[in-house]
C-alpha cells in the first residue's frame, strides 16, 4: 500500500493514496459524512455509481446504506439486466436494495421538457422522498472530475457566472458527491481489481444529448488539437474560481461586519433598518468596498446601480457633513461625521413619486407560511413540495426553484426603475411596463409588491417568477407561491 504524508488540520500523518484511502480522507475532510450515518447511494448500474457503492461499504465509518435504482422506463431492454447485476453486488456487500420508478414521458409530454430533463428531475425527486422515507441523512451521488468537467463546458455554452463555472460542489445540502475528484479510469480500474462488472448505458452514445457531444466530440478534439492536458487544466480553473469566489464572499462579510452597523429608526409607530457606513471602509480594496456598498443596498431593499455605488463612496469620503443624496424608495443618505447613514427617516407614504400614500408593503418572511398582507388586502402563501408533485392549479399559484431561494425574504413594494427578468423573456424589464403589458390597473401598479431573497428578485406574486429561479433539470423542491384574497 503506497502512503503519503499530508497535514490536516495542523497535524501530520500518512494518508493510503490507493482510491479507497483517497475518497476515505475526502469524506473526513470535506465531512461529507459522520459516523454511522445513514446514506441513500443513487446506484445505476455503471461504474460510477458501482465503485461509489462498494467504497462507502468499505471506508471505516460504519455507515447504514441503501442502495437506489431509479427506473425512467426510458431503457426498458437494458433495464433488468442492470437490476440484476445490482441485486446480486448489494447481496455480496450486505446492503439493502430497492427499485422506484418514475414516469418521464408523462413529464415530458406534459411539461414540454426533453426526456434529459424531465429524468433528472425526476430522479432527484424520488430520492429525496426515499431518503425522507428511510429516514436517511444524505444522498450520494457518483460524480466523477469527469463529469465536473463535461459540466464546465456545458455551463460555458449556456451562460454562467463564476460561481456556476465553478461547478458542482462536494457537498450541497443532502447530496454529497464523495467521487467528485476521481477519473471514470480510476473508478474502472478498481472494479477490475475486484473483478466486479458493471453495465454500460446505450443513452450515453447518443449524440442528440448535448452532454454526449461534449464528451464525444468537444472534449476529444479540443485534446488532440489544441491541449492533451484540458481536463486537468478545466479542473484547477474550476478550483480557482470556486477559491476566488468564496474568497471574495468571505472578505466581504467580513468588511461589511467592520465597516457596518445595522441598526433601526421608529417611523410613524414602527421600526426601519439603517445603517452607519464608517469611514474606514474607503481604506478596503476598490472590489470589496464596491461588494459592501452593493451589500448595504441590498439590506436597504433598493436596488443598486454601479455610479451609485460610485458616488456614495465619493460621498462617504469627501461629502459636506449634514448633505443628503437621495436614493430610491424614500432611502436617505446623510453624511454624519466619519459615517454615511442610509434610512427611511420620513413618515409613511412621503417618499419621492407619485406613490399613494398607505400602500407601501415591508413584510419579512422568515420562512414557508402564511403571511396577512393588509396593505393589498391578501395572504401570500409559500409551500414547500416535491418536483415531482407540484401542479398548478389556478392562476394564482407559481412555482420556483427551491434550492435556489435563501431565506429570510422581504414582501415590499417594487422600487421606481426597477427590473425583473420574466421567466422565459428575452431579457431583463422595468416592473412598471411589464405591469402595463400584463393590464395591471393604472391605480394598482405602484404598489405591487416584489418578492426578494438575498439581492435577488424571485416573483411578482400572482403574475410572473423571475427567469433565474425557474423549474429546470437540477430542481430536487418547488417553492409554490400562492396570492390570494385574504382569508378570514
Amino acid at each position: 500500500m503506497k502512503t503519503m504524508t499530508v497535514k490536516y488540520k495542523g497535524h501530520s500523518y500518512s494518508a493510503d493514496t490507493s482510491l479507497l484511502g483517497r475518497v476515505s480522507f475526502l469524506l473526513h475532510d470535506y465531512n461529507l459524512v459522520m459516523r454511522g450515518d445513514k446514506v441513500v447511494v443513487a446506484v445505476s448500474g455503471g461504474a460510477d455509481s458501482l465503485a461509489l457503492l462498494h467504497l462507502l461499504q468499505a471506508v471505516d465509518l460504519q455507515l447504514h446504506l441503501l442502495a437506489v435504482y431509479i427506473d425512467h422506463g426510458l431503457r426498458p431492454l437494458e433495464t433488468p439486466h442492470e437490476q440484476r447485476l445490482i441485486e446480486l453486488c448489494c447481496k455480496s456487500l450486505g446492503v439493502p436494495f430497492m427499485v422506484r420508478a418514475v414516469n418521464v414521458q408523462q413529464l415530458v409530454a406534459l411539461e414540454k421538457r426533453s426526456p434529459e430533463e424531465a429524468a433528472r428531475i425526476l430522479r432527484y425527486a424520488a430520492l429525496e422522498e426515499i431518503r425522507l422515507e428511510h429516514g436517511a441523512k444524505i444522498i450520494a451521488l457518483g460524480h466523477t472530475a469527469d463529469d465536473q468537467v463535461e459540466e464546465f463546458f456545458l455551463r460555458l455554452i449556456r451562460g454562467s457566472s463564476r460561481k456556476g463555472l465553478s461547478g458542482m460542489q462536494l457537498h450541497c445540502d443532502r447530496i454529497v458527491r464523495p467521487l467528485l475528484k476521481e477519473n471514470k479510469a480510476s473508478l474502472m480500474d478498481y472494479l477490475k481489481s475486484l473483478a466486479i462488472a458493471w453495465c454500460q448505458d446505450s443513452s450515453n452514445l447518443q449524440r442528440q444529448f448535448l452532454r454526449n457531444r461534449v464528451r464525444l466530440d468537444l472534449l476529444p478534439f479540443l485534446e488532440q488539437d489544441f491541449n492533451p492536458a484540458i481536463r486537468h487544466t478545466v479542473l484547477k480553473t474550476m478550483d480557482i474560481l470556486g477559491e476566488e469566489e468564496s474568497l471574495l464572499d468571505d472578505l466581504t462579510v467580513a468588511a461589511f461586519s467592520r465597516c457596518v452597523m445595522p441598526g433601526e429608526q421608529v417611523v410613524d409607530g414602527s421600526q426601519r433598518p439603517q445603517l452607519a457606513i464608517d469611514m474606514t471602509l474607503v481604506e478596503c480594496q476598490p472590489a470589496i468596498r464596491r461588494r459592501v456598498m452593493e451589500k448595504c443596498f441590498w439590506y436597504m431593499a433598493i436596488p443598486p446601480t454601479y455610479q451609485q455605488i460610485c458616488t456614495l463612496l465619493d460621498f462617504l469620503q469627501e461629502g459636506e457633513n449634514g448633505g443628503e443624496i437621495h436614493l430610491a424608495d424614500g432611502v436617505r443618505a446623510e453624511k454624519r461625521g466619519p459615517h454615511l447613514l442610509l434610512s427611511r427617516p420620513l413618515e409613511k407614504g412621503r417618499i419621492r413619486g407619485s406613490r399613494a400614500s398607505g400602500q407601501d408593503i415591508y413584510l419579512p418572511i422568515p420562512g414557508p407560511g402564511c403571511y396577512s398582507v393588509p396593505e393589498a388586502g391578501r395572504d401570500l402563501v409559500l409551500k414547500e413540495v416535491p418536483v415531482s408533485s407540484y401542479r398548478k392549479k389556478n392562476e394564482n399559484q407559481l412555482f420556483l426553484t427551491r434550492e435556489k431561494v435563501i431565506f429570510p425574504l422581504l414582501l415590499r413594494t417594487a422600487l421606481p426603475g426597477e427590473l425583473f427578468h420574466p421567466c422565459n423573456g428575452p431579457g431583463r424589464k422595468k416592473i412598471s411596463r411589464f405591469l402595463n403589458e400584463r393590464k395591471i390597473p393604472a391605480k394598482n401598479r405602484p404598489s405591487w409588491p416584489v418578492l426578494v431573497s438575498g439581492t435577488e428578485i424571485l416573483a411578482l406574486p400572482g403574475l410572473q417568477i423571475d427567469h433565474a429561479y425557474r423549474i429546470t433539470e437540477e430542481t430536487v423542491t418547488v417553492l409554490e407561491i400562492i396570492w390570494r384574497e385574504k382569508q378570514d
